[in-house]
Formats: C-alpha cells, sequence, structure tokens
C-alpha cells in the first residue's frame, strides 16, 4: 500500500518495482490495487439528505437555545 501511496524510500520503490517485474501474481494484486485506489479517490462523497437535515435541525435548536 505504501508503494502506491509514494510513501516508500528510494531503496523500498527499487525493490517493490524489481518484485513486481518479476512475479505476475504480485504484479495482477498491486494492478487491482491501483484501480480500487482511483475508484477512492475519484468518489464523491457527501452527506445523506437525512444527515443534512439532522445537522439543521440541531443547529436550528442550538440558535432557539442561545
Amino acid at each position: 500500500m505504501r508503494r502506491l501511496y509514494l510513501e516508500t524510500s528510494p531503496e523500498e520503490t527499487k525493490a517493490i518495482d524489481k518484485a513486481l517485474l518479476t512475479n505476475n501474481e504480485l504484479q495482477r494484486q498491486y494492478n487491482e490495487l491501483i484501480a480500487v485506489k482511483k475508484e477512492l479517490d475519484s468518489a464523491q462523497l457527501q452527506p445523506s439528505d437525512a444527515a443534512i437535515k439532522n445537522i439543521l435541525h440541531y443547529a436550528q435548536g442550538l440558535q432557539e437555545h442561545s
């Protein structure tokens, strides 16, 4: 995972890249992780309408008690 997020040292990166070149199963798994990371990075996350309503209702209650 650290390799995906560019958190490895140059030596670690070199060793991982070498292993990826020589191990097809490892490369397959790494490619799957890259695809999942891309999907997660592009996900548009936002709260549900119910969560927004609850927050607004709570905030309104705080204003009324101030």
